[in-house]
């Protein structure tokens, strides 16, 4: 008998969720395992995924039935972040975990179970023989290896500022992405509830978005020897805009803002970190200012590739078919026996996403410590506008907007 592969959130909405996206790893998977699906989407209308899972159920205790002594190689957790932490302490209490591996995506848990899950829950588990790997595209961007492979930092020592921002609808966008622009998106973003902090991890838009930028800063800080240095905060500012068809609950953001100071050694790098819809570019990507330049690593969009782009000199792009989930799926194969080369362990996935949770974690506090104490902080606008950046550094994102705009994937004709 086979061993089993579950997928929990394998079914509802894949053009609203990520499920969608691990199509060729579950494909690849299922030479192997049989793919099962738990997901309470089973018996609802919504439109599900349709791939061809040897079994489906609509909870785990439904699947427990006819299936509580199998051997579980993998348990993928792709449902709404609240749910994470949930899932695997009752999938661990009900059987044996020695080698399980959990696959979460992002974010890896609520705001409010970040200490328990990456302090108490992971640790204890993986005393039992569990493994984790944790998602997050921002962590293995073909850009980023290309950055820390190439000449371009040792040259330059470190910057002096680094701008983190993963923003995605912005209200204004090209034509041919007229389908992305945030007024066109407000009904799935409703129905997604990503502005009820009850489902969504606690947060909003900011929280969902925040991350990238937050794991994409972690990882260039762990290649540079930076991230064991004192972080000092200087201002977080949250912002939800105003708009009439716009569901929201107490505390959620649409944009989060920070300030920070890195103490390092001697010296200090300022830093700006940015996440959210509504605002004024999509992309997601880490600025590295010198006095001399600027280098950008793009981590890619469903609608641009990954970039590294250096002022005055060009941008180079990179292949997507090969890039972000791409990537992850290599880790996972790897970590589940097969013959793929790996560029993060699950203990490094590890370690860089509870760096960046509680990193994360830290910017939210600074606003409140929980929805009904960041309500009050929240400040209601009309639009988003960049905070905390200068005029020459604003001058910076006109001209990366312009090569988006250059590099982004054209509709064939």
């Amino acid at each position: 008998m086979r061993s089993k592969v579950l997928v929990f959130g394998g079914l509802g909405q894949p053009g609203r969720s990520v499920v969608g996206l691990y199509q060729d790893l579950l494909d690849t998977l299922s030479v192997h395992f049989d793919i099962i699906a738990i997901d309470p989407a089973l018996y609802s209308d919504v439109e599900k995924f349709d791939f061809p899972y040897d079994q489906s159920f609509s909870s785990l205790s439904e699947y427990l039935k006819t299936h509580s002594n199998a051997k579980v190689s993998a348990a993928f957790i792709l449902t709404p972040v609240g749910s994470h932490l949930t899932i695997i302490r009752d999938l661990s209490s009900a059987i044996s975990i020695d080698d399980l591996l959990f696959v979460v995506e992002k974010p890896s848990f609520s705001l409010n179970e970040i200490e328990e899950g990456f302090g108490l829950i992971v640790p204890s588990l993986k005393n039992r023989g569990a493994r984790f790997y944790f998602i997050d595209t921002a962590l293995v961007t073909p850009a980023m290896q290309a950055l820390l492979h190439s000449g371009l930092l040792t040259d330059r020592g470190l910057p002096h500022k680094i701008v983190a921002i993963a923003t995605d609808n912005p209200v204004e966008i090209a034509p041919e992405l007229d389908e992305f622009c945030f007024g066109n998106r407000i009904q799935a973003l409703n129905e997604r509830k990503l502005l009820s902090p009850s489902v969504s991890g606690g947060a909003g838009f900011g929280f969902d978005m925040g991350i990238h930028a937050v794991a994409g800063l972690v990882r260039y800080l762990q290649k540079s020897g930076l991230l064991k240095s004192k972080l000092e905060i200087k201002g977080v500012v949250a912002e939800r805009v105003q708009h009439p068809q716009l569901e929201f609950e107490e505390g959620a953001e649409t944009h989060l803002y920070a300030n920070a100071l890195l103490l390092h050694e001697r010296t200090s790098i300022e830093l700006v970190i940015e996440g959210g819809k509504a605002g004024d570019i999509w992309d997601r990507r880490l600025e590295l200012h010198y006095d001399d330049g600027v280098i950008a690593v793009g981590f890619g969009t469903l609608k641009h590739p990954p970039y590294l782009w250096v002022s005055n000199s060009g941008v180079q792009t990179f292949d997507v078919s090969g890039a972000g989930y791409r990537m992850h799926f290599n880790d996972i194969l790897h970590a589940l026996g097969l013959d793929k080369p790996s560029i993060l362990s699950c203990e490094e996935s590890e370690e860089l996403m509870t760096s960046s949770m509680v990193l994360l974690n830290r910017l939210f506090e600074a606003v409140g410590q929980n929805p009904k104490h960041r309500e009050t902080n929240v400040r209601r606008v009309l639009q988003h506008k960049p905070q905390f950046l200068t005029r020459s550094e604003l001058m910076v994102r006109a001209e990366l907007q312009q090569t988006l705009d250059q590099i982004r994937h054209k509709p064939s004709v």
